[in-house]
């Protein structure tokens, strides 16, 4: 587990590197062939790991539900993310790291439910739940370089 925890802060830190510095224009930028922009990953980053790690294990998930509706699996952008709304997305992706760590010393995780992936992985503990979103993350990650260097190549 501690192997998969470094590795999600060092994912969270590779994609908070790569959309600080832009513009709310760049990261509402939906590049043509694409149906996402960089603010919807990082939001839908956020909403998966609250998804899996918490809400399999029946913690709370301490998200609004229309933001969940907006970002998780299947959602895509309904209009521009104005520039607060901006910063709050990615201070919620920041501190993702810091709450999983201080939540892992409060709150109980051994009680999952499992859950069948699209990935045909089936996610039933703790450890896969932090695994399977690593996957995730490093997808994203992906698709997040290659709609910045979409944007970029304006």
């Amino acid at each position: 587990m501690k192997t998969n925890l470094k590795l999600l802060k060092a994912s969270i830190s590779n994609i908070s590197g790569m959309v600080k510095g832009l513009s709310v224009e760049q990261l509402n930028e939906i590049p043509e062939g694409y149906s996402n922009n960089i603010i919807w990953n990082v939001a839908h980053l956020v909403v998966t790991q609250k998804l899996l790690i918490y809400g399999l294990s029946g913690n709370e998930l301490n998200l609004d539900d229309d933001f969940l509706a907006l970002y998780r699996k299947g959602g895509k952008p309904n209009g521009e993310v104005g520039e607060e709304e901006c910063k709050s997305i990615i201070m919620l992706f920041d501190y993702l790291y810091s709450e999983l760590e201080q939540d892992l010393e409060k709150l109980d995780f051994g009680n999952f439910k499992a859950y069948p992936t699209s990935y045909n992985f089936e996610i039933s503990n703790l450890e896969e739940a932090v695994t399977f979103n690593n996957l995730h993350f490093g997808l994203h990650f992906a698709f997040i370089l290659k709609l910045k260097k979409s944007i970029a190549m304006k």
